[in-house]
């Protein structure tokens, strides 16, 4: 009876775990952002979650591991685009809008990053910074007549890859998903603290030119 049940469990195909990415949603005085549109694609966009922030607060459920690019955009806001990586769990993001006005029309960027890298017993004296290792080109998207520069902050990991990446400033919101799509296939060396691998915030300059 035991060998029975052992063959029935080897039979039956592994569930990857999900995840879940929830987070807030604020303005630039901090003041939460109610009906605030959250959209979560893969790179093929062929798997979308959407949902709306209540009382600032938005959580998206049944999420596969791998990577995703999000947008956000409320009335009155410049759009916010990011990029996560999940990995079973929750994962958590905190986004801070900017008012759209004073700026020119298709512009997007963020306030603030989504997060402050995680350091083992606080700062080190002894802080060894991360170089860069490889590069990937960002792709020109279509229709955008005019160059500029893509802003973007990000938390270097203590492996040296690039997770929790929102882009701070953009002049054409079209340049924001190819930026992300290249920045976040940059390798690093780990930020280095008293010889040991640890987190540390970046902020990245990406540069279109025609």
């Amino acid at each position: 009876m035991l060998k029975a049940l052992v063959l029935v469990c080897f039979a039956i195909p592994c569930v990857s775990a999900l995840s879940a990415l929830s987070g807030t949603v604020r303005d630039s005085a901090m003041m939460p952002i109610d009906g605030a549109q959250i959209t979560l694609s893969d790179e093929s966009a062929l798997t979308t979650f959407r949902t709306s922030t209540s009382a600032g607060g938005f959580s998206i459920l049944g999420v596969r591991d791998g990577d995703y690019l999000f947008e956000v955009v409320s009335d009155g806001k410049l759009p916010v685009y990011g990029a996560v990586h999940m990995s079973g769990g929750t994962r958590e993001i905190n986004v801070v809008m900017i008012a759209s006005k004073g700026h020119r029309r298709g512009e997007a960027g963020a306030g603030a990053a989504l997060r402050s890298a995680i350091r083992p017993n606080g700062v080190s004296p002894r802080i060894a910074p991360a170089r860069v290792l490889k590069k990937v080109e960002p792709v020109y998207p279509v229709g955008v007549k005019a160059g500029g520069t893509v802003r973007i902050a990000a938390v270097i990991l203590a492996d040296g890859k690039l997770d929790d990446l929102v882009v701070l400033s953009a002049p054409d919101e079209r340049f924001a998903p190819a930026a992300l799509l290249a920045v976040r296939r940059w390798q690093y060396t780990p930020t280095q603290a008293d010889g040991r691998p640890t987190e540390s915030n970046i902020t990245i300059d990406v540069n279109f030119h025609r």
